[in-house]
């Protein structure tokens, strides 16, 4: 009985199995790294990471390791299949922009991904922004900066460009020079991004030597000719240990010499280079505003609730401001530094939502919500040592990306301002509830924070409040004893009141009177403003805070806000809360006094004075502390910043991706269609019609038409699927190998020829096949050595004989 006969599925079935084996195997053979290719992936790899560990100070939480990882991971194998194609570094740079686009959501910025997985516009958005002008804003933001924002892409961005370099130089020379300048060069950018503080001195330092040492060992093995029966291996030991000695004799020797060797010496880095663009003297001093939150005023904000609190107990303190600078005008938060505290001169820095912050007291999570009608100033109400802020609400973003912070006076600033219905969190290290009684004895310590003020007004008070003690606090105790004793209490009253002539300010013409009266009068913005000036005149520095006790409950009012002094110990600041230098609410100003005062306002010159503070109901554009009003600034309108959310995702995240893309793919067609019409108009005819079939060859590979490139014209336009491909082929011969040069004419005939077989080729193949062949950048680097080939010259039998 005979066999079946096979169906064509059958017989096709090996063929098919053959051509899959061929594809592995070619796949395979085009992919597979040798063992010199294993070496610089790995030590690309390790090199990497060295490069990464920088970074450390630089970001507070584990998912910048990942990112910076998977950053790594993916710039290695961008690089390793350009460099298996062997195609230009520019698509190296186009492969790791796409991968960047497409993988740094999932990777780093994940917080608007559709599905945890697919990058949204927001996610583009995010990603470019990153890339652009995150680096400046990382760079000037108060370090650790938390690894949960865009921000994260940066660490992606550093491992795709760092290890993209470096294992593409490894592949592409051999020079061990120019390896080792690309290895430091790639070492010192990592020091240049990092902090102050090193990130890594022995693995960034020793480690990279022994990692760049062994790397060049082994690639310089890779041209050295094999030693015959180890000859020479001696000498070589002997050698590498002779160097390693001095090397550390060197060390040993030397290294005590060098520059910062004791650490007294600050690193040059690119964050302690950049000023951050903040200024806070632009921002109205709170102090100066204080009788809006008294009673009466015409913010009616005495019983009305400024903020809801949750997590501290009753009188526990929440910070609105620290104001350590003084200027005659008004007490202002100043933007220095204390001493060992990080980046001199710029004390307010921008920080994320996690902040590396240690001090004493307990951890606590305290939420505050802003109620209708109640707090709203650019001020952050704050408690303790912040460790996280997490804003809520439909303005969490904006307020997360604009706040401000002085963790040198625990004073917090957010530039947008808080509006009813925002809340935020805060981890925070809170201190117990503030003593309401000045201790006999602190250690102070010496000094001023009002230098270059002439107080010498108080100088005849402060002796006489002080009486006879001594010594800096315990005269400091007894001035506030006297104030709180003798002096008297009043808001200014109502517009008929009697206490009408009590005017708010601290200013130097306010104080002098304020001191100047038979009896001290006013409130919390006097007496703490004079407290602070009469310390810091006794040599002690002090500072003034406006704040608020929190009360039963958490609601806070106006009444609840206050003013005080802080004066600096060897363990931090003492705070002197108003029981003890403010008078009872109810103790009022004598009526004679009252009189004298009526008396003096107006005739007393006061000693001059800067201009006089701006307060808080005046415009945000006026300063606390200049003399010169400034300019409100002008809304640019291309300025992408200024744009609504929608308008930054479509045109960030949509538009500007889809526009460079398309720039790119007209870009790539424009040159290779220029490209094609030169070679085939320049030079001679013969080259012409010899460049013309090889682009048509080119353009064939680049829709994935499996060309031979060792064949022959024709064995390689039967492979074509054209059936005029063949005659174009032996005409195309005629023209190159024929006697003579074609004429110009017929060979601009040839090129018509030429391009109708390329458009009917390009009208066979799929859409995608077609848009592959159009970004394919290969025919622009395609060889330029094609031409006409040396025919033998005919001779003639007088010329043999000759």
């Amino acid at each position: 009985m005979s066999s079946p006969i096979p169906t064509v599925r059958e017989q096709w079935i090996p063929q098919e199995r053959a051509g899959a084996r061929d594809r592995a195997a070619r796949f395979a053979g085009r992919y597979a790294l040798d063992r010199d290719g294993l070496v610089d992936l790995a030590m690309s790899a390790v090199v990497t990471a060295i490069a990464l560990v920088g970074l450390r100070t630089g970001f507070i939480g584990w998912q910048w390791v990942l990112a910076a990882a998977g950053g790594a991971v993916l710039g290695l194998l961008v690089t390793h299949v350009v460099v298996s194609h062997r195609w230009p570094a520019v698509v190296t740079v186009a492969g790791l922009v796409l991968v960047y686009l497409l993988l740094g959501g999932p990777l780093a910025v994940r917080q608007d991904l559709i599905g945890g997985v697919i990058p949204s516009g927001q996610t583009f958005a995010d990603l470019i922004g990153a890339a652009v002008s995150g680096w400046k804003r990382w760079l000037t933001m108060m370090p650790p900066v938390d690894a949960r924002g865009p921000l994260v892409a940066l660490p992606l961005i550093v491992g795709l460009v760092a290890s993209a370099v470096l294992y593409s130089v490894a592949r592409t020379t051999r020079r061990p020079w120019i390896l080792s300048a690309v290895v430091l060069a790639v070492i010192a950018a990592s020091i240049v991004l990092g902090t102050l503080a090193p990130a890594g001195t022995l693995v960034q330092g020793a480690l990279l030597v022994l990692v760049l040492l062994t790397w060049l060992v082994l690639r310089d093995r890779r041209t050295r000719t094999p030693l015959q029966n180890g000859a020479g291996h001696r000498a070589r030991l002997v050698t590498a240990l002779a160097l390693a000695t001095v090397a550390a004799l060197a060390a040993t020797l030397l290294g005590p010499l060098l520059p910062g060797r004791d650490g007294a010496q600050a690193r040059t880095v690119a964050r302690s280079q950049l000023e951050p663009p903040f200024d806070i003297a632009q921002y109205p001093s709170p102090l100066s505003g204080y009788r809006q939150y008294t009673e009466p005023n015409l913010a009616d904000l005495y019983d009305r609730p400024l903020l809801e609190v949750e997590g501290l107990s009753a009188g526990q303190t929440l910070r609105i401001a620290t104001l350590d600078r003084y200027d005659g005008s008004a007490w202002g938060a100043g933007n220095r530094a204390e001493e060992g505290s990080g980046d001199p001169g710029a004390a307010f820095q921008q920080v994320g939502t996690r902040i590396a912050a240690e001090g004493p007291g307990e951890e606590r999570e305290v939420t505050v919500t802003v109620p209708d009608g109640g707090f709203s100033d650019v001020w952050l109400p704050t408690a303790g040592t912040l460790r996280g802020v997490e804003f809520a609400g439909p303005r969490a973003r904006e307020l997360s990306e604009q706040m401000w912070l002085n963790v040198d006076t625990e004073t917090a600033l957010v530039p947008a301002g808080l509006q009813p219905g925002d809340r935020y969190t805060m981890t925070a290290l809170v201190d117990p509830a503030p003593p309401t009684e000045l201790p006999e004895g602190v250690p102070v310590e010496s000094g001023s924070l009002v230098e270059g003020y002439d107080a010498s007004y108080l100088d005849g008070k402060v002796d006489l409040w002080s009486g006879d003690a001594a010594g800096g606090w315990p005269q400091l105790r007894q001035i506030a004893g006297y104030m709180s004793r003798e002096g008297a209490y009043t808001d200014g009253g109502t517009e008929n009141s009697y206490e009408k002539v009590y005017l708010g300010g601290h200013s130097t013409g306010r104080l002098a009177r304020f001191v100047g009266s038979s009896q001290l009068a006013g409130n919390d913005e006097q007496f703490a403003a004079t407290l602070a000036l009469a310390a810091n005149r006794l040599g002690m520095p002090a500072r003034v805070v406006m704040g608020a006790v929190v009360p039963e409950g958490g609601v806070v009012k106006g009444q609840h806000v206050h003013a005080w002094v802080e004066v600096e110990t060897p363990d931090g600041w003492v705070a002197m809360m108003p029981e003890t230098f403010v008078p009872d609410r109810n103790k009022k100003p004598k009526q004679q006094q009252i009189q004298t005062e009526e008396e003096r306002v107006g005739a007393q010159v006061p000693p001059p004075a800067g201009v006089n503070p701006p307060s808080v109901l005046q415009g945000p554009e006026q300063a606390q502390n200049d003399t010169d009003l400034r300019k409100k600034k002008t809304r640019n309108p291309l300025d992408p910043s200024t744009w609504p959310l929608w308008l930054q995702v479509l045109v960030l995240g949509l538009l500007l991706p889809a526009l460079l893309l398309l720039l790119l793919y007209a870009s790539i067609r424009g040159l290779k269609r220029r490209r094609r019409r030169k070679r085939a108009s320049t030079g001679p005819t013969a080259s012409r019609a010899a460049h013309i079939w090889a682009d048509l060859v080119t353009e064939a590979r680049t829709l994935g038409v499996e060309v031979p490139h060792a064949g022959t014209s024709l064995e390689q336009a039967r492979s074509l699927p054209s059936d005029q491909a063949p005659a174009l082929a032996a005409r195309g011969n005629a023209f190159v190998f024929g006697p003579g040069d074609p004429a110009a004419e017929a060979v601009e005939e040839y090129r018509v020829q030429a391009e109708e077989v390329r458009r009917s080729m390009r009208a066979d193949a799929s859409t995608w096949q077609r848009l592959r062949s159009d970004i394919d950048p290969r025919p622009l680097f395609a060889s330029e050595r094609i031409g006409r080939r040396r025919r033998p010259r005919p001779t003639s039998l007088p010329e043999v004989a000759r």
